[in-house]
């Protein structure tokens, strides 16, 4: 197999397979060094958020450093999130780096724009929220700050991509996880000896999962994104890696074997192995 790009060489910061999550952490990346305002973020999330969820908001501004700015953010649902004004690009050109693991860059060909600034969001979930329902609500929050602020892009470590902020808030709106995973869950390209389409996932240890590798045929090409990211969506609302020779498929037909070999980008991890015919 021709290797695929080396997820972990270039940042120690990227995905961490071995992290727990009692915390998500993303930064939105900013033309200007302007905090937003915490009224509008409030606003904004409503246009995200499930029906019922709100926020609460108060800005708290550092009096020994007023370049950085910080808020306070409670959900009527229990979380609580913090944002944080850094008034500095993200350094090294790490968050450059990701942006070629994004489904907008693969789709559109993005580029990320300059950034000057980029506000730290740590969003801390309730013991009792389901996993899925916490990301959700992470996804929706972030979606108002970008509504709320200059963002031009959003650095998501752990999902192992740095996202066109057009593109997040657009896939944001959609409440279901097939799409919103889009936005959870990188994806690195490349091609098998034999010339098939091979895509692995990324970022799913966020949820305690196996990444999934698809390798597709010529007829499946056109399909397989959009697959990969269908079964991802069935893995995560399991709850629990598929086993091994249990089947998948876009039908209740289609019996597409589940196989466990070595992750192409980490030969020292399992991912799970469909393939499209």
């Amino acid at each position: 197999m021709k290797r695929f790009k080396n997820l972990f060489g270039k940042r120690a910061n990227g995905p961490n397979p071995n992290k727990e999550h009692p915390v998500n952490l993303a930064f939105v990346l900013l033309s200007d060094k302007k905090f937003p305002n915490a009224d509008t973020i409030k606003e904004a999330f409503i246009e995200f958020s499930e029906p019922g969820d709100e926020l609460e908001t108060s800005n708290d501004v550092n009096e020994e450093d007023t370049t950085h700015e910080f808020t306070k953010l409670e959900l009527s649902t229990g979380e609580t999130a913090f944002i944080s004004l850094i008034p500095a690009a993200v350094p090294d050109g790490e968050a450059e780096y990701w942006t070629q693991f994004s489904m907008s860059s693969l789709m559109e060909n993005w580029e990320l724009p300059p950034h000057h600034a980029h506000l730290m969001i740590v969003f801390q979930p309730t013991a009792s929220a389901r996993v899925l329902t916490s990301f959700s609500r992470f996804t929706s929050l972030i979606a108002a700050v970008i509504q709320a602020s200059s963002a031009v892009g959003v650095y998501w470590g752990d999902a192992g991509a740095t996202h066109d902020a057009e593109f997040f808030t657009t896939i944001a709106v959609i409440p279901d996880a097939a799409s919103r995973l889009m936005l959870w869950s990188g994806v690195s390209v490349a091609r098998e000896d034999d010339g098939r389409l091979s895509l692995l996932s990324m970022g799913m240890e966020q949820f305690n999962l196996p990444n999934l590798l698809l390798v597709s045929g010529e007829a499946s090409d056109g399909i397989a994104l959009e697959t990969l990211y269908d079964l991802l969506a069935y893995a995560v609302q399991r709850g629990e890696p598929i086993p091994e020779g249990d089947t998948v498929g876009r039908t209740e037909e289609e019996r597409l074997v589940v196989k466990y070999v070595k992750s192409p980008a980490e030969p020292k991890k399992r991912v799970w192995r469909v393939e499209l015919l």
